[in-house]
């Protein structure tokens, strides 16, 4: 049996076999070998113009893809290996501030969610080789707390407002979802908070973006 001297997770490589993981290595790499941040993929379904959730990937340099309106998340379908999937589908049907316009579609509403659900699942079917691990890290879908997206994804995972994470304003949001929930900070006891999320901001736009002292907080504890 000829041997390869290289090492893969700690291990010897024999004829291209990782002998701890039994993993092919030649072209692919071990699954349990340490990953670069560039070559961790970050989905971020269903993203606005602000992607604001998965800020904190791009800037420690993860391999982060929008998927915006005009790529159309329905009909997207994803890469192999993803790391990560945020996704933020439009909360208009769902948000109990709805009370005037056209009718409450909840069925229009659930397209965009069964799209992101369906692209989390396949990220899920394929499992790293020898394990019942899949190659997905973590996913979470977000949405305010008090809408009735909960009706059909039972109960959240995970509900904070970011002045919780030190924010000046609140806003109560729910994450449904597989993920290590993010570690409340120790806050200061001079920290006023007086503003609801209507209040701190203008637009929808504005408002639909989560408060970066959380998203920090969520990218350390799922890094």
């Amino acid at each position: 049996m000829t041997k390869n001297l290289s090492i893969c997770c700690g291990a010897e490589i024999v004829e291209n076999h990782c002998m701890k993981c039994r993993q092919w290595t030649n072209p692919k790499p071990c699954s349990l070998a340490p990953m670069e941040n560039s070559e961790k993929i970050i989905l971020h379904l269903c993203a606005s113009k602000f992607a604001s959730d998965s800020e904190p990937y791009w800037s420690a340099g993860y391999d982060v893809r929008k998927i915006t309106e005009k790529i159309d998340v329905r009909r997207y379908e994803p890469p192999d290996h993803v790391y990560g999937i945020i996704a933020n589908p439009p909360c208009t049907q769902f948000s109990i501030a709805k009370t005037c316009g056209s009718p409450r579609d909840l069925e229009k509403g659930m397209e965009l969610v069964i799209a992101c659900l369906r692209i989390i699942w396949k990220c899920q079917y394929k499992l790293k080789p020898g394990t019942r691990e899949p190659f997905l890290k973590f996913w979470a879908i977000e949405n305010p707390a008090t809408g009735l997206l909960r009706r059909f994804l039972g109960k959240p995972s995970f509900v904070y407002s970011p002045n919780q994470f030190g924010a000046n304003f609140t806003k109560k949001t729910a994450l449904w979802g597989i993920f290590n929930p993010p570690i409340y900070p120790i806050l200061g006891e001079n920290l006023q908070v007086h503003r609801t999320v209507q209040d701190a901001f203008k637009t929808s736009d504005q408002r639909s973006c989560a408060a970066p002292e959380f998203t920090k907080a969520f990218f350390l504890a799922n890094p």
